[in-house]
């Protein structure tokens, strides 16, 4: 007994010390001064916007404390509209319908909607309607077999087809050949003329490089200096004629 009455000593587990908070690595943390008063409305203290940047002074709205008697009002306050929250009736879609459909208008417009449809089914049966027979299963078989017939007529066809080929020998190619058109000479044609053979005096030659405008039907002629000059000058007096 006294093996199974002795208390078993409880492990404990080892605490980890709880490491304390660098306010130069929380963003936008402000830092009281060390010096500073005790807590007041308004208070100044260092800010900074990175632990890279630099410290900067600011006001700033101080903690004010909460007071017991207000947070047990706010909390009675919460718990008396939760519980009045929780005993509404449940709401369903029927409270927001302002203008219900009842069964009857249902059951209504259904019946409406059947001899429509009634009358519109009867109207498309109506025109198409087609008499349709039933067919002999004798004239069936006698048509399979007309089809069946016809088609092995035509593989029998296929397969008994001489094509009658026959080799042609190289004397007839040759012989087929030598009666096609061929292409004619230059030599050969009708109007064919030998550039080289061609003589030209050189008389002929030099009038290439000259014309002759005396027999022209316009008779322009080689206007002279003065000429140009006076019909110059006579432009130049109508443009300021007219400005």
């Amino acid at each position: 007994m006294g093996l199974f009455g002795k208390k078993k000593e409880e492990i404990k587990q080892p605490v980890r010390p709880v490491q304390p908070v660098n306010a130069d690595d929380i963003w936008n943390a402000p830092i009281r001064r060390k010096e500073s008063a005790p807590v007041k409305p308004k208070e100044t203290v260092s800010i900074k916007e990175s632990k890279f940047d630099d410290t900067k002074e600011e006001a700033v709205q101080g903690v004010v404390s909460v007071d017991p008697d207000e947070l047990k009002k706010n909390m009675a306050e919460l718990d008396k509209f939760v519980e009045e929250r929780d005993a509404r009736p449940a709401v369903t879609y029927h409270d927001f319908d302002e203008d219900p459909v009842h069964q009857d208008e249902v059951s209504k417009a259904q019946e409406g909607f059947e001899k429509e449809y009634a009358v519109s089914h009867k109207a498309f049966v109506d025109s198409h309607h087609e008499d349709i027979t039933v067919a002999n299963l004798e004239e069936i078989d006698d048509k399979l077999r007309v089809m069946i017939e016809e088609h092995n007529n035509k593989l029998h066809e296929l397969e008994t087809m001489d094509y009658d080929f026959k080799t042609v020998s190289d004397s007839e190619v040759q012989e087929k050949l030598a009666d096609l058109p061929y292409a004619l000479k230059e030599e050969e044609y009708e109007h064919y003329k030998d550039i080289k053979g061609v003589s030209v005096s050189q008389e002929e030659v030099d009038k290439l490089g000259s014309i002759d405008h005396s027999n022209d039907p316009d008779e322009i002629g080689e206007v002279t200096a003065e000429q140009l000059a006076q019909a110059q000058d006579e432009f130049e007096k109508s443009r300021a004629g007219k400005n």
